[in-house]
């Protein structure tokens, strides 16, 4: 098995292992609706096995970034179908994942300048890219956040399987539901969760939706992505953080998930993550397509697939720079570095201007 070897991801047919992973880009200034430039964007990187899009919000409280895109209006789900016909015209794979922000978010970001909502009314010690105090884009503290009620969280539960809905109406191969990185679905597994209700008991929140996802649209490709032992965000996981994310990837197994992916934040300079113990153990425990994710180049993906230590390889920031990064690992070429300035908000500048590699092209 290598980097190259065609592999099935539920009912997706891939022809490598290189995934592109989620990374926001904060482009959609026009009430979260993905522009020309995004079809672009990700048409320009179809030649990877999978694309993961940038987090979409599930809903308008569901936002904790300025100018990121949804899939709740029927406007969002006309500008997906544009991408997605981009990408499949060039002959790629494109799945949507799907995101709360929970309490990882601003009152400028949310619909009346409201709180933010959280699983309690404890504030995340995070910044997110939201409008500051002038009204101008920047960085900025996270709100405090007011409790959602359980009758709040049954109806957000509802708001991924709506979005689900939307991305297959949208013409997307799936979806990947953004369980990490501090956002609602860590919350609800990190020590943050004192609730008293059924939703204090760390995975059923994530297994809710799971489980409706995958009656709301059977077949419907599902991914899971976990940062197991992670801080990003103000998380701070509980001290079983090992015993929890291995028995829930063992649910996992017994609900209709076709991937998950486990990115490992200690890999790309962040503190926490996951030691190799636990990404053993992790492969031992789940049965169906595990992608790893985190600070991986082309020679240390293809060894862990050599190894057996995932089944897809995923890449975040080589991707910015680098729309053919495919071909450039193939033929061993060397990266394109980007640049920061541009990662969040603006134009083609940093999106969609990036060159391919003359040299990597002509050797495919």
């Amino acid at each position: 098995m290598s980097l190259f070897t065609p592999t099935k991801v539920g009912t997706l047919e891939l022809p490598n292992r290189i995934v592109m992973s989620a990374m926001t880009r904060s482009r959609a200034p026009e009430s979260g609706v993905p522009t020309a430039l995004t079809a672009q964007y990700y048409a320009q990187r179809a030649t990877a096995g999978l694309i993961v899009t940038g987090s979409v919000n599930v809903s308008p409280q569901a936002t904790g970034y300025l100018w990121t895109e949804g899939l709740y209006t029927d406007d969002q789900v006309a500008g997906w179908q544009r991408v997605s016909a981009a990408v499949h015209e060039a002959g790629g794979r494109i799945v949507a994942q799907l995101i709360h922000c929970g309490r990882v978010s601003h009152t400028s970001l949310q619909p009346g300048q409201a709180s933010p909502p959280g699983i309690t009314d404890a504030a995340a010690k995070a910044e997110v890219f939201a409008l500051t105090d002038d009204g101008t884009p920047g960085m900025v503290a996270a709100s405090m956040p007011r409790a959602l009620t359980t009758r709040e969280i049954e109806e957000t539960v509802g708001d991924f399987v709506a979005a689900a809905r939307n991305a297959r109406r949208a013409g997307l191969d799936g979806v990947e539901i953004q369980g990490g990185n501090g956002f609602l679905v860590e919350q609800f597994l990190s020590a943050a969760n004192t609730r008293s209700d059924r939703y204090g008991h760390g995975s059923v929140f994530l297994l809710e939706v799971v489980e409706a996802i995958g009656a709301a649209v059977p077949g419907f490709p599902l991914g899971v992505k976990l940062t197991p032992g992670g801080v990003i965000n103000g998380i701070v996981s509980p001290a079983n953080w090992p015993e929890l994310y291995l028995r829930l990837l063992d649910e996992l197994n017994d609900r209709d998930v076709a991937f998950v992916t486990l990115a490992d934040q200690a890999a790309v300079g962040a503190p926490g993550g996951y030691d190799s113990a636990f990404a053993v153990q992790a492969r031992q425990t789940f049965q169906r397509t595990l992608v790893l994710g985190g600070g991986y180049s082309g020679e240390s993906a293809a060894a862990a697939l050599q190894a057996g230590r995932a089944d897809l390889i995923s890449f975040a920031r080589p991707y910015v720079a680098n729309p053919d990064l495919t071909a450039r690992i193939r033929a061993g070429r060397p990266l394109a570095e980007p640049d920061p300035t541009t990662f969040y908000g603006g134009g083609a500048e940093g999106y969609t201007d990036y060159p391919t590699d003359p040299e990597g092209t002509r050797s495919q």
